[in-house]
């Protein structure tokens, strides 16, 4: 597989750990660079990463491409989901909260401070409500169940938003600890923790 995007990317991110723990082989092809910014744009509308060439398709978005993995090779050691529908509430929720924090990043980035307009606490306000509505979707994580995508994803998420500082995550310790310790170690997110490259 071919995969477009950045070490940094919560959303690559997830598609590497995926990949990683389904035994897929992947070429990154880094966008952070001019370079990698021009191949992307020649293969996606959308200038969004990750993009993925698989079994001859181009595929956009991490959740259509893992939804491809997944479906072709199987979930591995992952656990599939057990109520599909509501799995995906989960992951628009978690997406939700982590585009809130992208554009907190973007405003800083371009040296606006997000917290001096009513934009940034709106979405701080929006990410703290999020996240205490995943607390209560979330089952205690079991590592007999196994690592599902909607975990794997808020930890990615979490990460992203420390290794960015877009987001105290610490106001959600009580509810997400024990996860991000329990799978934090596990060796697909260890070798794909958020790197400037």
């Amino acid at each position: 597989m071919k995969l477009y995007g950045t070490t940094t990317s919560p959303f690559v991110r997830r598609l590497r750990v995926v990949a990683t723990e389904l035994d897929v082989g992947y070429e990154l092809v880094n966008t952070a660079h001019d370079a990698g910014q021009e191949a992307l744009r020649a293969l996606s509308p959308i200038w969004k990463v990750p993009v993925a060439e698989v079994d001859g398709r181009t595929l956009f978005d991490s959740r259509v491409i893992i939804d491809w993995l997944t479906t072709t090779r199987g979930y591995g050691p992952l656990r599939a989901p057990r109520d599909r529908w509501h799995e995906a509430n989960v992951l628009n929720a978690i997406d939700a909260a982590l585009d809130s924090a992208i554009s907190v990043f973007y405003l800083k980035r371009d040296g606006i401070d997000a917290m001096a307009v009513p934009f940034g606490p709106r979405q701080h306000d929006r990410i703290a409500a999020i996240f205490d509505w995943v607390a209560g979707e979330l089952p205690t994580y079991d590592p007999a169940r196994g690592l599902g995508l909607a975990e794997l994803s808020l930890v990615c998420t979490l990460d992203w938003m420390d290794f960015r500082e877009t987001y105290p995550t610490a106001k959600h310790a009580d509810d997400f600890a024990a996860l991000r310790s329990a799978i934090g170690a596990r060796p697909s997110l260890v070798a794909t923790r958020p790197v400037v490259s």
